[in-house]
């Protein structure tokens, strides 16, 4: 690989994974919800369809909690499922604020490798997420290796609108050539291939059989 200035990292499946194997589906969510009264599968469906509420713009901690309250309230209101106000208040209090339990997960080599890489590149993280993801950096001490980092809703737009990806470009000057962008979305490589940045598809469960991108299963996979 030729040799880059700028390294560009997604956050969810390559840093981290979601410990209940579902982003929103948080271990205290389940913890305060009987499933055996739940349609996983729809239940899931519900999250989809009502991931539109998840997109507005939040900056601070206390934005995000109205908005997870919301969310959350959509969810179980279309499940038909009685929840009190309190238990909601657990779930998105725990989802917000707290960085001590378990919700995501760090791979074992994240920190050993990027330690390596911010040696050699200016690293940067773009990430569909809120505000809650940056005590989870601070948590992990992983904080101090990103030169910026991009949280989706700060700006009010996805990686999917493509204009995030303009924010590093634009902040960098980073012309073609110059940025690796990791990312375990094909999708998402496209819109970052269009925006001249080279790109490989994260593989950590090996679960991709065919792509049009260099596939890596760990961070030791980039020079």
């Amino acid at each position: 690989m030729e040799k880059k200035k700028y390294l560009i990292l997604d956050m969810g499946y390559v840093l981290v994974k979601p410990t209940s194997g579902n982003w929103l589906a948080t271990p205290v969510l389940l913890k305060n919800v009987d499933v055996s009264k739940i349609d996983i599968n729809r239940a899931a469906k519900v999250m989809e369809e009502l991931g539109y509420m998840l997109d507005d713009k939040v900056v601070t901690l206390d934005e995000e909690k109205v908005l997870m309250t919301n969310f959350y309230r959509a969810v179980f209101k279309n499940l038909e499922y009685d929840i009190s106000a309190e238990k909601i208040e657990e779930i998105v209090n725990d989802f917000v604020y707290n960085t001590t339990d378990t919700k995501y997960t760090m791979y074992d080599d994240v920190k050993e490798q990027l330690e390596r890489l911010s040696k050699k590149y200016t690293v940067l993280m773009l990430s569909d997420n809120w505000p809650c993801a940056f005590g989870y950096l601070d948590k992990y001490e992983i904080n101090k290796y990103f030169d910026k980092v991009y949280i989706s809703s700060v700006y009010g737009k996805r990686k999917k609108d493509k204009v995030l990806f303009d924010y590093p470009i634009d902040d960098y000057n980073i012309k073609p050539g110059e940025a690796l962008f990791v990312d375990d979305k094909e999708s998402l490589l496209d819109i970052a291939v269009e925006k001249n940045l080279d790109v490989m598809q994260m593989d950590r469960g090996r679960k991709v059989k065919n792509s049009k991108y260099k596939v890596i299963h760990s961070l030791s996979d980039i020079d």
